[in-house]
């Protein structure tokens, strides 16, 4: 094992980049505040939003004091008195982790209750993360006998990590309807594989993220499990697929064990959050991390072999991604067996062999998914390849501020120079510089592409690929597992400067710290008396010998909350695939029958038929395909009979009458 080695800062420029920083931060975040509740009219009307005002200010004037003492020439003095005050602390023994556990608590509590959306604006959310850190470490240091500065980077990584992963289990509840746009989607789609037992008959395998819906799918053949089980059990695989990935990186990669393990699962885990990388990708990922070794290459083979089973099944991009990731871990960790003769097939035989292997192995298993899913028209597998592309979505956009193309080269940048900095002054043929540059700005151009059809851009999450990669690639020759050309002896432990510290831990500390908020649902009773509303049309429809289709929240039916026969096509999440992609075939089935009133009753989202721009909406692209294709056609046969607006949900009834073709 070969540990980075941090370089300390000089204390006098540490202790005034933090009490200057922080009272930047402070100032931005009382002016963001002030602004809001002004706006919201409170600052008149609530004298707790004034006292919390003043009192931010009271404690600006102490920080900018703070900072004056600490540039003048008694700033020994200052230091020496937050020394006392770490003494001080230290007296709280254990009690002072109790603290920082419950300041946790409290800053949770903040973030995702009453006052969270007080907190969205990214200044305050920050400004509070970080004083809340700034405590955290304090009282760590001084339970753990420590100075301050090596207590923060753990603080600041496990407040992150309490962060994010609160953010998963706070999907977990018992509100009956769907929580966004698509999540109710992922439920029905995953009851597919169980569906004989669901639902009585057999349907056809998902067409989509095969994988995703095969591991969403284990509730379901369990029993007769609720919703918010169903919600625990997504909430689960989202954190524990990406924490096993962390752990497996970190063992091959021997980082060691106690706080420095814990530190980098923690920090591997935020990184791979950053995109997210969805859970049902990292499989392929944690087996190659977990099985490849470069000496014993049939064994490997046959662990890349499996790992691209499963990628076959999880997206089409993502079928040669095991074969590269053992490719890239064969060209770091051997050597070349002929430096005067580079290319001499003996040394690259092997991971042309992985590379090759792999992808074969993936696009076999898909094809014969394809084969045995059921699914009549082939060309629904196709979608991906027949969508726009919205090349504007790489740079700031209404849909994703940060931009596809400036988001990844900040995620990437760290990463970049400590591989920049591990290389210095070790002899590795330029051939493999090569090599692995290739595979990762591959991988970087397919995820571009991908990151910009319709209906993506709006995070990193189709780069995965591409960071994925990155990340073994920076670990793999951070931690020593590089092998140099020519005999070389081992190499020396990695060097870094503590800006680069700071910068490799702040990005996905930041990306993790900004992410999410206050969940706010309409109440439970509301949704119940909807529910039972939609039992009253559907009930009349099938008296009446009609159909009954649920476009949105088709889980009423999947969790037996609403009783009628399941209608399987035109569910949302698919209707939209088929909608961006184009896919007429579907859609004029689609169309005709709506035309021929096929449907008593129809419950969706609410329905509109206007296009609009980019200036309108940040989905613009999204939404016209949607109106074109779905609304219009709809509104145009079948008229709205309710309404329920606190919900985003719809009723509606056909327009009898002349047809929409005519």
């Amino acid at each position: 094992m070969s540990t980075p080695q941090f370089q300390k800062p000089d204390p006098k420029v540490f202790l005034r980049a933090v009490l200057a920083g922080s009272t930047l931060l402070l100032a931005l975040a009382l002016w963001q505040f002030r602004m809001q509740i002004i706006a919201e009219e409170l600052f008149f009307t609530s004298l707790n939003f004034r006292a919390a005002l003043y009192v931010g200010y009271i404690t600006l004037a102490l920080s900018l004091f703070l900072v004056i003492f600490a540039f003048s020439a008694k700033w020994e003095n200052l230091l020496r008195s937050f020394e006392a005050l770490h003494k001080s602390l230290s007296k709280l023994g254990n009690a002072g982790l109790l603290l920082y556990l419950l300041a946790i608590g409290a800053y949770m509590a903040l973030v995702l209750g009453f006052y969270g959306r007080f907190l969205l604006n990214p200044f305050p959310r920050l400004a509070l993360f970080w004083f809340v850190a700034a405590l955290g470490a304090s009282l760590l240091a001084a339970q753990r006998g420590s100075p301050w500065i090596e207590a923060l980077p753990a603080v600041l990584l496990s407040l992150a990590l309490v962060h994010n992963i609160a953010l998963f289990f706070q999907q977990v509840t018992t509100f009956p309807l769907s929580l966004d746009w698509s999540e109710i989607s992922r439920y029905y789609q995953a009851s597919f594989y169980a569906s004989q037992r669901v639902y009585g008959v057999e349907l056809a395998l998902p067409v989509t993220h095969p994988s995703r819906y095969l591991l969403q799918s284990i509730p379901f053949f369990l029993g007769d499990l609720p919703l918010w089980a169903h919600r625990l059990w997504q909430a689960l695989l989202w954190v524990g697929m990406a924490l096993v990935t962390a752990l497996v990186l970190g063992r091959r990669a021997k980082v060691g064990r106690g706080w420095l393990a814990a530190l980098f699962v923690s920090w591997a885990y935020l990184y791979l959050m950053q995109g997210a990388v969805f859970y049902h990708l990292l499989p392929c990922v944690f087996l190659v991390l977990w099985g490849f070794d470069a000496k014993r290459f049939w064994r490997s083979l046959l662990v890349v072999a499996v790992a691209s089973l499963w990628a076959g099944i999880s997206r089409i991009n993502w079928a040669p991604l095991p074969g590269a990731l053992a490719a890239l871990l064969y060209l770091l960790e051997t050597p070349l067996d002929n430096v005067k003769h580079p290319l001499n097939l003996s040394y690259w035989w092997q991971p042309a062999a992985y590379f090759l292997g792999g992808s074969l192995s993936a696009l076999g298993a898909y094809w014969l998914y394809i084969r045995y899913s059921r699914i009549e028209d082939i060309g629904q597998f196709g979608s991906s390849f027949t969508s726009a592309l919205l090349w504007d979505r790489l740079w700031p956009n209404a849909a994703f501020p940060t931009g596809i193309l400036p988001g990844i080269l900040i995620v990437s940048l760290p990463l970049w120079l400590v591989l920049r900095r591990r290389l210095q002054g070790v002899k590795l043929h330029v051939i493999r510089r090569l090599a692995v540059a290739v595979i990762l700005l591959v991988f970087f151009a397919g995820g571009l592409v991908v990151s910009v059809k319709i209906g993506g851009g709006t995070n990193l999450h189709n780069m995965d690929a591409y960071m994925v990669l990155l990340l073994a690639a920076t670990v793999q020759t951070a931690f020593g597992r590089l092998a140099p050309d020519g005999g070389e002896p081992k190499t020396e432990p990695l060097r870094l400067p503590g800006l680069l510290v700071a910068l490799f831990l702040a990005v996905p500390i930041l990306f993790a710290a900004l992410s999410g908020g206050p969940q706010e649902l309409p109440d439970t009773e509301v949704a119940d008396a909807a529910i039972a509303q939609i039992q009253e049309e559907v009930d009349w429809a099938l008296e009446n010998g009609m159909e009954v289709l649920f476009i949105s929240q088709r889980h009423l039916i999947t969790f037996r909350q609403i009783d009628a026969p399941l209608v399987h096509e035109y569910e949302k999440l698919f209707l939209m695939e088929m909608a961006i992609s184009e896919n007429t075939a579907y859609l004029e089935r689609f169309h005709k029958d709506i035309d021929n009133w096929r449907f008593g009753v129809i419950i969706t989202d609410p329905l509109h038929s206007n296009l609009r721009d980019d200036e309108q909406n940040s989905l613009a692209a999204e939404n016209n395909a949607w109106v074109r294709a779905v609304a219009r056609p709809i509104l145009c046969a079948y008229q709205v009979t309710q309404t329920f607006d606190e919900l985003t949900l719809q009723v509606l009834q056909p327009r009898f009458g002349s047809k929409c073709s005519d």
